[in-house]
């Protein structure tokens, strides 16, 4: 069998977790990794790209570049995405989507940069085939991405069509979810490793319980998701029987048994989604559920890990005075929970001063548009025993 030819691909992640990314690329054995502003650059053939959908659990998008080129105005935008072979990657059978982000001076709006490629497409395959494809902003078979930054634009086939932080598994949610691939960037970061014992006390949704249940039974995030490479007209029957086998491969697991893994949280109802969304994805029996006030949690045998979110009030409008309150509560009650490291990913800016531990060390990342920080502290027997400063958070 021949080897399959290589090319780029480019993987977007959640701000600040760009080497976090690399270093998984690197244990999935993907070759020339590369960590870039927003993203790592990784080859491989074309199975490699499959395989990154199934397996990355930090990736956001995983990208196939067709071109790179000047764009100064909407003339030079147009003409470089209409200098791509299109047919190549399209029929006129085919439905498809543009999704544009960026702007310049002479390029305002993400909508335009979409309508333009999007122009160039149609006006491509009506030359090259007689016929042009019918666009489906809902449900395309190929979405297209294009990104505009210092009048040059990246245009690019997006492999599974979606945010991989759609893992097939969330059939109900909380109000402010966390998302599955920043979940398991804060796990990375927090030195995760699948058989360390841990707990989330304010579980909501039950994000990091799944995402850790799946490290530890060896799952792929992505067995569960539909892709949209599996609707290219590209992809011949040999190659979905390699799709099939690939997602047969990230839904068989290990044979191990999983370390200790709580989810708890105060709110009855919380915890009600956190046990559906765990059945779903299929990882119950990995993990267990209670309804607690996150002040009472306790690690197993005194070690391991607690791993949380706790509000911040950005979108869930909790008095500024009942946030701090709550904060120093945790703080004086969790540096006494035993032996291991407290792993807390919160936004609010008195956070750090109200928790009054001082950190070992944090990793800034954002959720979305919101700068956050990831605090890590060595706990029980490795805590120092310093408290924080009285200075506020930078």
């Amino acid at each position: 069998m021949n080897a399959e030819p290589r090319v780029e691909y480019f993987a977007t992640c959640p701000s600040g977790a760009e080497a976090i990314l690399a270093d998984e690329f690197v244990r999935l054995g993907f070759q020339a990794v590369e960590a870039r502003r927003m993203g790592v650059c990784f080859t491989g053939g074309e199975t490699d790209g499959w395989r990154a959908c199934f397996w990355s659990r930090v990736a956001s998008r995983v990208l196939l570049p067709l071109g790179e080129f000047a764009a100064r105005d909407a003339g030079e935008l147009y003409a470089g995405a209409m200098g791509i072979p299109w047919e190549d990657h399209l029929s006129s059978l085919n439905t498809f989507a543009v999704e544009g982000v960026g702007q310049s001076d002479a390029l305002r709006h993400s909508g335009f940069l979409a309508l333009k490629v999007k122009d160039a497409i149609a006006d491509r395959m009506r030359k090259a085939v007689g016929r042009r494809p019918n666009v489906d902003k809902e449900n395309p078979d190929v979405n297209v991405f294009v990104r505009l930054a210092e009048d040059r634009a990246l245009v690019a086939l997006d492999l599974a069509g979606h945010g991989l932080h759609v893992r097939g598994w969330r059939q109900r949610r909380v109000e402010a979810p966390l998302k599955g691939n920043l979940a398991s960037a804060i796990l990375y970061a927090s030195g995760y490793d699948g058989r360390t014992p841990l707990v989330d006390p304010m579980c909501g949704s039950g994000t990091f319980a799944i995402e850790a249940a799946e490290i530890a039974l060896g799952l792929g995030p992505g067995r569960l998701a539909t892709f949209g490479f599996e609707r290219w007209p590209t992809l011949t029957r040999m190659k979905k029987r390699l799709v099939a086998d690939l997602r047969q491969e990230a839904a068989k697991g290990r044979p191990v048994e999983p370390p200790f893994i709580a989810a708890g949280d105060k709110d009855r109802e919380a915890v009600a989604v956190a046990k559906a969304n765990a059945e779903r994805a299929g990882v119950t029996r990995a993990i267990r559920f209670g309804v607690k006030d996150a002040r009472q949690a306790a690690l197993p045998g005194r070690t391991g890990m607690l791993v949380t979110n706790p509000p911040y009030g950005e979108r869930l409008n909790i008095p500024e005075e009942e946030l701090l309150d709550l904060y120093a509560a945790l703080g004086e009650r969790w540096r006494g929970i035993g032996d291991g490291r407290l792993a807390v990913f919160c936004g609010h800016p008195q956070f750090r001063k109200a928790f009054g531990l001082k950190p070992a060390s944090f990793v800034e990342l954002y959720n979305g548009p919101i700068k956050a920080r990831l605090y890590l502290y060595d706990i029980g027997a490795r805590w120092s025993g310093e408290k924080e400063s009285t200075q506020d958070d930078g």
